[in-house]
């Protein structure tokens, strides 16, 4: 996946702006979260997902404190 490098709001402006679906994902230390980033991160998903999503990833082990 190709993971958007900005803030949230710019994230969210970005994806109106292009009409794209706004994706959150949200990693964590469960089976569930990896197997999920496995999807996000095959080849074939980026391919069809690149003009489709705006995408971010807020990992549980960092502090946003």
């Amino acid at each position: 996946m190709l993971w958007f490098q900005g803030a949230i709001p710019a994230a969210i402006a970005t994806a109106k702006r292009s009409g794209a679906v706004f994706v959150v994902f949200v990693a964590g230390d469960d089976e569930q979260s990896t197997q999920m980033a496995a999807s996000w991160e095959d080849d074939k998903v980026t391919e069809a997902s690149s003009n489709s999503f705006v995408a971010i990833k807020i990992d549980t082990k960092r502090c946003i404190c």
